[in-house]
């Protein structure tokens, strides 16, 4: 396959992702750690892809944020519907998701999307996606376990966070003190 060619195909699993998130909601439970083990591979081939043979782009790499991110969501909520746990752990589990969307609002209502821009892909996301995609294999899988699975992708959503938001508040700082050195 040629690069030209490849060039799309990290998108396309991306998007495969958002397929798969919209169709988890409305699927039924025997189907659901397929949808999971599927949307978690390719989470991990898009970006091995991109990186391969180096075809990354900001865009992709915005599309598959937004794909693990709405895959995610809508897992945590059909996991909640079905009653497999409290609704009370979502602001802990998605509390990276909502620091990020707020940090992509504020960057964009003070006209800083460039600072946003900035904002690349960190390990404590990384681990934190990642061990939301172990919570679901542990609540389809391991039911029982699930106690220290929430607690871990909990300690992890909201360590990441904290890591974002401390890495926004660096590029703000920068950016006042390069507007007032330019004045």
């Amino acid at each position: 396959m040629s690069k030209s060619a490849i060039r799309y195909v990290p998108n396309a699993l991306s998007t495969t992702r958002i397929l798969l998130a919209c169709v988890f909601p409305f699927s039924p439970e025997w189907l659901w750690l397929w949808l999971v083990l599927g949307s978690g591979c390719s989470d991990f081939l898009d970006g091995w892809v991109a990186r391969r043979w180096q075809v990354q782009s900001w865009q992709g790499g915005l599309l598959d944020g937004v794909a693990d991110k709405l895959f995610i969501l809508c897992a945590l909520t059909t996991f909640i519907a079905a009653g497999k746990f409290s609704a009370w752990w979502l602001p802990a589990l998605l509390s990276r998701d909502l620091l990020v969307a707020f940090t992509a609002i504020y960057a964009l209502s003070i006209r800083s999307w460039e600072s946003f821009k900035k904002m690349d892909a960190r390990w404590s996301g990384k681990i934190a996606t990642l061990a939301q995609f172990l919570l679901f294999l542990v609540v389809l899988l391991f039911p029982h376990k699930i106690w220290p699975a929430l607690c871990g992708a909990a300690l992890f959503s909201v360590g990441a966070a904290g890591d974002y938001g401390w890495l926004f508040l660096l590029e703000l700082r920068l950016r006042e003190k390069e507007k007032r050195t330019e004045s």
